[in-house]
């Protein structure tokens, strides 16, 4: 024990013993044998101490021989740990399962165990044994909060447009390379495989996040390690919003009509505009698979080619190396592996599921490597000619996405798509490539290394036996062998923090009680003052700034939480105490506004932020038809998240809300769809311009409905206000409403914003702060002069000639 070239390094010392003091103790041998239970050596075998005493902490040493450790060493640590950390918090210890290559302590004596010098000096390695995983306990929903991403740091490669991303809700720089690197290294000796992880096409940096969060701990429980490359593609929601007014407008045909016409109707208009619009898109983000492996600057070159050398340099040529790519992460991986490869690394196992690579492309670059063994077994996970054919793109094509790929997004009619049938069965070089590992999904009855249940282009990775079938190849089970932990069904869970750019972070049960708003901060010793801030009681700042993005899939806005933070910011910078609460269903919202409302009091001053979806809905008592300005005959409605269930929150209904002593002046701003009259609604898009806009149907109305009624009559919230429907909206009101656009109009947002957000923030925060409301909304619409929608000023006033964070007068 004390030979000089032999290094002994203390792995868990459970019993706090501090770090000097355990340096001191190692330089002398006696403590050694008086102190650790085991000894693990760098050959991988392990020696007891002494005896395990139920009233004292098991601790392990281990023996490192210069830099370096044996795999069987490193396999056998996180085994050892987990059997010590279980054994020390056990209350009946003898029920904890002794791993049986690990020797048994006993009863024996410290002299019994010390043995001769011999032993000692020369331990028996035991015969190898298959490692222990860690057991897989659910993560729970993707939130951003910093814990899930420093964790998710060492397993994703988060690109933007091929290079390295810095912003978004995660980044990735050089160093985080490293240590992921790092990592992989260290797992991979532990007896760990790499897997490398490609996803969609049409994935977004949430998405893509939410499911690497989801998934990576049940690989790490089957002994693979998941890297994931977040190449933050984003969606085709500007080409379905195109093709969807081109509906409207009725120039694409027949709506609601059997499926085989489709044929001959919409799918071929959705088809021409997708060869003019939709190539444009789908160009776009195969240019960012390209980038991602392109040689160049640290600051320009592809982070997915920095990735690929640092781990070539890591690891050995031997090692076994996973990849997947789902649907556009194959064109991801066209481009990447090679990289890999020239990094001196080899994949044992190629996984390509409903690929939307090109036959083209395919052959001269994956194709190639599987042909010089640089790829060993290569599977491809496809759909049926008639699972394609029964597929749907938005409710609008209805066909999978790779016939509009075929057909309209490649620039050439029928354009071979790997990931098609049509296609597979005509092209030698695939079955050349592939062989009898060609899986058409769904499958019936086929063994689970063939199997599939897959019945939609975008379902095939988080398809149970798709995903159980990948693992069993990569894990060399057979048919019979259990897959243990299974697969977790489901969409991976998104909670309601997790957000956009300048507001990831947040805990996902933060505000699932609604905070008591005002007066929060407490009072000095002061009668005069609150909390230090120097605001007189009675003439109190208060903000609350609300912004829904968490709707489900096809519904889910991307600017509405950064709205509303940035709206919490510009009233902070004036001495407003503000709070922000995202992702709230309508009686949330109710709560929220009557808190803030109930507590003011004569003199307070109180700012009001709301960015949601918003709609038009049925009027069922008819009052819009007496609206002086807007006889439209429907109700503006806020969408809440709960709007299945009736969660809408209707024009009718904002008096009664917004009831509150005299004397208090409230400043509304709100931007969403058909906003004006106070409503909005909306669709949002982390990238493009659209519409923050839906229709729903009559009943999700009547629901709202149903849910105000109670005792009171429909009409108690208009006769409420002096003078009916014809003031409701007018001087008379005593709060100011800025919409973010008129009754029929939608409110857009680009880039992770409100188009009327970022204008009046905008004067806000520079040379606006003092004028009035009305000045306020004349800079406001010269500002937005030319956009798509117009806002609108309503209500009081008075308050709408004060400056608008003054006090009330």
């Amino acid at each position: 024990m004390t030979d000089p070239q032999k290094e002994w390094l203390a792995i868990e010392w459970v019993a706090n013993v501090p770090e000097a003091e355990l340096a001191e103790r190692l330089k002398k041998p006696a403590p050694l044998s008086q102190r650790f239970h085991y000894l693990l050596f760098a050959d991988g075998s392990i020696r007891p101490n002494r005896a395990l005493e139920p009233d004292r902490q098991a601790q392990v040493l281990v023996l490192r021989e210069g830099a370096e450790a044996s795999s069987l060493q490193l396999g056998r640590l996180d085994a050892l740990r987990a059997y010590v950390m279980q054994w020390n918090i056990a209350e009946d210890k003898a029920r904890v399962a002794r791993p049986e290559w690990l020797p048994d302590m006993g009863a024996k004596s410290v002299a019994e165990q010390e043995g001769s010098a011999t032993a000692r000096s020369s331990p028996a390695a035991p015969a190898p044994v298959a490692p222990s995983w860690p057991a897989f306990v659910d993560p729970g929903a993707f939130t951003g909060a910093p814990e899930q991403l420093r964790e998710l740091a060492l397993h994703v490669v988060n690109l933007r447009k091929g290079v390295l991303s810095d912003d978004g809700i995660m980044t990735t720089d050089a160093a985080d390379i490293d240590d992921m690197v790092a990592s992989i290294a260290a797992k991979v000796g532990q007896g760990y495989r790499p897997m490398l992880y490609a996803h969609g096409g049409l994935t977004d940096e949430r998405s893509g996040l939410a499911s690497a969060w989801a998934y990576h701990r049940w690989w790490m429980a089957h002994g693979i390690y998941p890297v994931y490359f977040i190449w933050e593609t984003g969606g085709l929601e500007t080409f379905w919003q195109i093709v969807e007014g081109e509906r409207r407008r009725g120039q694409m045909g027949a709506r609601a009509v059997p499926r085989d016409i489709y044929d001959y109707t919409t799918d071929p208009a959705v088809e021409l505009i997708g060869g003019r619009i939709g190539t444009l898109l789908w160009n776009a983000m195969k240019d960012s698979a390209r980038r991602g492996s392109e040689a160049g600057t640290s600051e320009t070159g592809g982070g997915a080619r920095l990735f690929a050398q640092k781990l070539g340099a890591a690891l050995s040529d031997a090692t076994e190396i996973f990849a997947v790519g789902h649907s556009a992460g194959s064109i991801f991986h066209a481009h990447f592996l090679p990289v890999l490869c020239d990094a001196g690394l080899q994949v044992s196992q190629l996984h390509l599921l409903a690929p939307a690579i090109t036959n083209a492309l395919f052959a001269p670059t994956l194709g190639k490597l599987i042909a010089q063994g640089k790829i060993g077994d290569a599977t491809l996970f496809a759909m049926t000619r008639q699972a394609e054919r029964a597929d749907n793109c938005a409710n609008i094509y209805r066909k999978s996405l790779l016939y509009l790929v075929s057909r309209a997004f490649e620039g050439k009619k029928e354009t071979p798509i790997l990931g098609m049938e049509d296609f597979i069965r005509v092209d030698p070089a695939v079955k050349q490539a592939f062989g009898d590992d060609v899986i058409l999904s769904p499958t019936s009855g086929a063994a689970p290394t063939m199997a599939s249940g897959s019945q939609s282009h975008g379902g095939f990775d988080n398809d149970v036996a798709t995903i159980e079938n990948i693992v069993r190849r990569m894990r060399g089970l057979g048919d019979g062998d259990t897959v243990n932990p299974p697969f977790p069904p489901g969409e991976p869970r998104v909670g309601r923090a997790t957000v956009a750019p300048n507001y990831y972070g947040m805990p996902a049960d933060l505000f699932d009680a609604v905070p008591d708003f005002v007066g929060a901060s407490p009072l000095a010793s002061s009668p005069e003052t609150q909390g230090g801030a120097g605001v007189k009681l009675g003439a109190q700042r208060v903000a609350l700034c609300i912004g829904n993005d968490g709707f489900p899939e096809g519904m889910r806005l991307y600017g509405c939480i950064n709205d509303a933070n940035t709206w919490a910011d510009t009233f902070r910078l004036q001495g407003y105490q503000a709070t922000v609460l995202p992702d709230l269903g309508a009686r949330q919202i109710r709560e929220a506004l009557r808190g803030i409302l109930g507590k003011a009091r004569a003199g307070d001053s109180v700012m009001i932020h709301i960015s949601s979806h918003g709609s038009r809905v049925l009027d069922v008592d008819g009052d819009e038809l007496n609206d002086k300005h807007f006889a439209d005959g429907e109700d503006e409605a806020l969408v809440a998240l709960d709007w299945r269930d009736g969660g809408l929150i209707i024009d009718d209904e904002w008096p009664e809300l917004m009831q509150v002593a005299a004397g208090v002046k409230v400043i509304r701003f709100h931007d969403f769809c058909h906003s004006g009259r106070s409503s909005r609604m909306a669709l949002g898009s982390s990238a493009y311009r659209r519409a923050r806009s839906v229709s729903l149907p009559d009943a999700i109305a009547l629901k709202a409905y149903d849910a105000r009624r109670g005792a009171r009559s429909l009409r108690s919230a208009r006769a409420a206000v002096p003078g009916g429907a014809a003031d409701l909206y007018g001087a008379d009101l005593s709060y100011v409403t800025f919409c973010a656009c008129l009754p029929h109009q939608s409110a857009m947002e680009e880039a992770g914003s409100g188009v009327f957000t970022r204008a009046a923030t905008k004067i806000l925060r520079g040379q606006g702060a003092g004028l009035s409301a009305d000045a306020l909304f004349a800079a406001i619409a010269a500002e937005m002069a030319g956009e798509q929608q117009e806002p609108l000023l309503e209500g009081s006033a008075l308050y709408r000639a004060q400056p608008l964070f003054g006090l009330p007068v």
